[in-house]
């Protein structure tokens, strides 16, 4: 519980300082969908995940995202149904311009709270999650307001959850293919005012 009080004060923190600040602000955000089944199981998952950023100069800008996703995991047995809201709080730094291009590193503290139900009907135990990543980004602007977004998995990722277990990962091939990096890569467009 302290650790939601800490992340929210910090969340708070970082928009009081955001307004005082003259810059360019920007929403937009991502939608997910995917299916994928092998044998008599099908695993659906839906994701929305809006987004929005101040630049508080042309080096740094802050922002926050909201995550709500379902997972459905079908088998003949009947469904698993696991829900996700996130509040992920960011910290962006642009390393360069490259015409329209630039790119960026973006550190974050995503907190997850997770529920939902079994196959028969009963309620899954209540989680949360706490954690800080780094990943790596690349934005395009088509023309001064419009632009896309995208973001790779993370390079550094630490965990804690509510269970009393936590997880590390380092380096941007933990094992990850090519392939399956570039799937999970995150592209969304963003409208900047």
């Amino acid at each position: 519980m302290n650790r939601i009080l800490l992340s929210m004060g910090l969340i708070f923190i970082l928009i009081v300082s955001a307004s005082a600040q003259e810059g360019t602000k920007w929403i937009g955000g991502t939608i997910n969908i995917s299916s994928n089944t092998t044998n008599d199981r099908t695993t659906s998952r839906t994701t929305i995940m809006p987004e929005f950023g101040y630049n508080l100069d042309n080096k740094w800008a802050i922002g926050g995202r909201l995550g709500f996703s379902t997972l459905k995991d079908e088998e003949v047995g009947g469904t698993n149904k696991t829900t996700t809201t996130s509040i992920i709080p960011f910290a962006r730094y642009n390393f360069g311009n490259l015409g329209s291009f630039q790119i960026f590193g973006q550190g974050e503290l995503p907190l997850n709270f997770y529920g939902g139900e079994f196959s028969n009907g009963t309620s899954k135990d209540n989680s949360n999650s706490f954690g800080l990543s780094v990943r790596p980004g690349l934005s395009y602007s088509f023309n001064n307001n419009w632009g896309f977004n995208m973001l790779m998995p993370s390079v550094f990722a630490f965990t804690s959850d509510s269970n009393d277990s936590s997880s590390f990962k380092l380096g941007i091939n933990d094992s990850y293919s090519v392939q399956s990096y570039l799937l999970d890569t995150a592209i969304g467009f963003v409208y900047k005012f």
